[in-house]
């Protein structure tokens, strides 16, 4: 596991666990899903597209120079340039913090195929009774998807659930609503982790469980798990997916396609819409359902929730969809161009919504390079 800067390592026998200066709960890895990849990506050599490898040196600097583990490029739902450093491989599983959004969000999508759940408009009280109070019974999976519940948000409230080493759930009951639901954005951990409660109280099955049935096994993520807080031995949490860069490119991929993975319909294709479309334009036109969104006139940024003017990955087309985690966990989806690129790795400078971040940049490389195999197709 990485380390980041605000991180201390922690050796447990056997074990090493990355621990906050904030006494953040430790993280325990819950057990690898083993099946078989059904459905794995296809490799096509650019060279029969008609590409020269020397057209992928541009974005191969771009991402070596901003400390990379891997950066892995689709066209038509092949993979046409795959790149590891930092010893990473392949078939090497990489945390992914926010960026498990994405795939979390198809976990909700099944769990309403299977009857787990109403709607993305159920309340959360419903199936956490513990909720009621201090308006929290507005919660739903889709204003906390949305990133608008109204639910209190600051990095201090953050930092004293650490402190305090409250649980996930005790995170949502330590703070109240205090505005309706779509009329603020503010990006919110707590109020989504609410939801592995949720989604565990209405499968009555354990979040790594869930995933292994509704995720990993219909999408092939050979070694995929999840990394679980713990507080004095017992469970407290998630944190985020280990997974494969290249099972989050087909993340992507089930987007691009309307929902379809291996040939089937693995979720309905107005249910792939309803996560790209922005629920409340006013509040933020830039943020879907955990997917972040192209084209609008404006975005927020995560933290203050600070109002920008002009789309949130300027270099790329207005159809793009991506999302991000901790450290520049990247995935882009370009419908337009049959485009999904990945790039994973260290620490980058910039988060995605900052002016010429390192999506920013690699976004304009994409494109330009997507424009040349388009045309040496045709």
């Amino acid at each position: 596991m990485r380390c980041l800067s605000k991180y201390n390592w922690l050796l447990i026998p056997g074990l090493l666990l990355c621990v906050s200066a904030y006494a953040q709960l430790p993280q325990l890895p819950t057990d690898a899903w083993t099946g078989t990849d059904k459905h794995s990506l296809v490799r096509t050599d650019p060279a029969e597209l008609g590409i020269d490898r020397q057209s992928f040196e541009p974005v191969i600097r771009l991402a070596e120079d901003n400390n990379s583990d891997a950066l892995l490029i689709l066209y038509n739902g092949q993979v046409v340039f795959e790149q590891y450093w930092n010893g990473k491989g392949s078939d090497d599983v990489q945390q992914m913090y926010s960026a498990t959004k994405s795939p979390f969000s198809f976990l909700v999508g099944r769990a309403i195929q299977k009857g787990y759940i109403q709607s993305l408009d159920q309340k959360i009280v419903d199936l956490v009774p513990e909720v009621a109070g201090s308006g929290r019974e507005s919660l739903s999976f889709r204003n906390i998807m949305a990133m608008e519940s109204g639910l209190e948000q600051s990095r201090a409230m953050d930092q004293a659930d650490i402190q305090a080493q409250r649980t996930q759930l005790e995170s949502v009951l330590n703070r109240s609503v205090t505005a309706s639901e779509f009329s603020w954005y503010h990006y919110n951990n707590a109020a989504y982790r609410v939801l592995f409660t949720a989604l565990e109280r209405a499968s009555e099955k354990s979040i790594p469980q869930l995933s292994k049935e509704e995720l990993f096994e219909p999408l092939g993520m050979v070694g995929a798990y999840w990394m679980e807080f713990r507080r004095e031995g017992e469970p407290a949490g998630y944190q985020s997916i280990r997974m494969r860069p290249q099972d989050m490119a087909k993340v992507g991929q089930v987007i691009l396609n309307g929902g379809v993975w291996g040939g089937e319909q693995y979720l309905p294709k107005s249910f792939i819409e309803q996560l790209l479309i922005a629920p409340a334009p006013e509040a933020n036109p830039s943020y879907g359902l955990f997917w972040h969104l192209n084209g609008g006139d404006f975005y927020r940024s995560y933290v203050e929730s600070d109002k920008t003017q002009g789309e949130l990955i300027p270099t790329a087309p207005d159809d793009a969809v991506a999302n991000y985690g901790s450290g520049g966990q990247v995935i882009v989806v370009v419908p337009s161009l049959e485009l999904v690129w990945v790039r994973t790795g260290g620490r980058s400078s910039s988060t995605i919504p900052q002016p010429d971040s390192l999506a920013s940049r690699m976004s304009r490389l994409m494109s330009q390079m997507s424009k040349l195999i388009v045309t040496a197709v045709k």
